[in-house]
């Protein structure tokens, strides 16, 4: 869970008057009042910048009866206060009378949310820069309930966080520093929380300590700076954690399938594994290069020339963890080559092992070794024997 729980419990007091307590930092407050008939007014207060819907039920429930269906559910206009949700009448003149009190609450109203299936989100990092979606729809470290839409992106601590849809800024953290694998981190993320003009919400999570680029209240629009991607709550690594959600009549925030914008402003939905650009409107042109694209053909005529150096050397070029591998030869006389490969969560594009023959001071093209999707170790290490060639 990327934002703090919803669920706030007020003392379990069978028998007894059920005391309020404060929600998350006291925005949403419900408390019991005692009435003249001996029964109790039940009560909210919503301090927060936009309309909540507040959820509310009662447990072990005492010669109390409620004049509303069970369990209520309301809709609290932002800055209202002691808006009645319900009343408990005494059903009996004597005995003691008493009830449990449990409400969830949730951002925004769910009788006016829209939301527009078809709009396409931007990528939320830079015009132009490329990242790899490391836990996708129904990821399952995180990805379930709430966060099953969410998508994770591979951000180093520090990477500029854009807006991927313009909105007012509702909810600001960046006072946590800490974060780790464990369930003992979760509700301990920073984050920015954007309301769309549909309702919806943007959900941006894990920003580093003191990583929030906008304040509560101001409008953003798509593309502009919100945060600094960082490794707070529960989280395996850096990252950052982006969903759109809406509120239930449950009082619960649930994440939604979303729209991406492609590189040409095409509607994409995003894969777990792979690696994406970010292009907003308006933005530079660039060139998109995709490991996934490239072939062994487009390597076939490389040769390149290499400094003497009396070895055999073996380089390679990482493109979206696909890796075009090279063989040099430093020596003054052809060799011959043959190559081996172990292998570990890559695959090879070429056959192997492979006898190759390369001129004197000279580099080759090898192989393409690709990343198998989900592999947690990758590993490649040649096994190389030549002989030198006569003049």
């Amino acid at each position: 869970m990327n934002i703090p729980p919803r669920w706030t419990a007020i003392a379990a007091v069978a028998f007894m008057v059920a005391s309020g307590v404060y929600g998350q930092e006291g925005l949403v407050v419900v408390v019991s009042e005692e009435t003249e008939d001996g029964g109790f007014q039940l009560l909210a207060d919503n301090h927060h910048i936009i309309p909540v819907v507040v959820h509310v039920t009662l447990s072990r429930v005492t010669n109390l009866r409620a004049d509303a269906t069970l369990p209520v559910t309301a809709v609290l206009q932002p800055g209202s206060s002691r808006v009645e949700l319900f009343r408990l009448h005494p059903t009996s003149a004597t005995g003691r009378r008493g009830f449990g009190l449990e409400y969830r609450w949730a951002r925004g109203d769910p009788d006016r949310v829209q939301h527009d299936d078809n709009h396409r989100y931007l990528l939320p990092f830079a015009h132009g820069t490329k990242h790899r979606v490391t836990q996708g729809y129904n990821g399952r470290f995180t990805h379930f309930g709430e966060n099953r839409y969410a998508v994770d992106f591979d951000l180093d601590i520090g990477t500029p966080i854009k807006a991927a849809r313009g909105g007012l800024v509702v909810e600001v953290r960046q006072d946590s520093t800490v974060g780790g694998q464990d369930a003992r981190f979760t509700g301990m993320a920073n984050y920015v929380l954007v309301q769309h003009d549909d309702g919806s919400f943007g959900n941006y999570a894990h920003l580093k300590p003191g990583g929030a680029a906008v304040t509560v209240g101001r409008r953003v629009s798509a593309g502009e700076l919100i945060g600094f991607s960082g490794n707070t709550g529960r989280s395996s690594g850096p990252h950052l954690h982006f969903d759109v959600r809406i509120p239930t009549r449950e009082g619960r925030m649930q994440s939604i399938p979303t729209l991406f914008r492609g590189v040409n402003g095409e509607a994409i939905t995003l894969e777990e594994h792979e690696f994406y650009y970010a292009s907003h409107p308006g933005g530079e042109p660039f060139v998109a290069v995709f490991g996934r694209d490239l072939t062994n053909e487009m390597f076939a005529d490389y040769a390149a020339s290499v400094d003497p150096s009396g070895a055999i050397s073996f380089r390679t070029e990482d493109v979206d963890l696909t890796f075009v591998a090279f063989l040099a030869n430093g020596y003054d006389r052809a060799v011959e080559a043959e190559v081996g490969m172990v292998l570990r969560g890559v695959t090879s594009t070429v056959s192997m092992p492979r006898t190759i023959t390369i001129p004197a001071h000279t580099e080759l093209f090898l192989t393409i070794l690709r990343a198998q999707p989900g592999a947690q170790r990758l590993q490649f290490t040649p096994r190389v024997r030549y002989r030198l060639l006569d003049e």
